[in-house]
């Protein structure tokens, strides 16, 4: 998988990432690389201010109210 561009607001990304049904696991960006590190804090925010965890890479079913793709 290729990582997405360097030029997004990495943190807000990991932050609604659990909403779009994405696991901590999924993070998109490389070992190491301050995005990833951006991306990861965002996401352990959401989980710490309620959002549901998603297990397993992707969630099978997307969250009530988004399209299946």
């Amino acid at each position: 998988m290729d990582s997405p561009p360097n030029d997004l607001d990495t943190h807000a990304l990991g932050r609604a990432a659990p909403g779009k049904g994405l696991a901590r696991e999924a993070c998109p960006y490389a070992e190491g690389t301050q995005a990833r590190t951006r991306w990861l804090a965002g996401y352990d925010e959401a989980v710490a201010d309620g959002a549901e965890p998603v297990s397993e890479g992707i969630a099978k079913h997307p969250p009530s109210g988004e399209p299946a793709r």
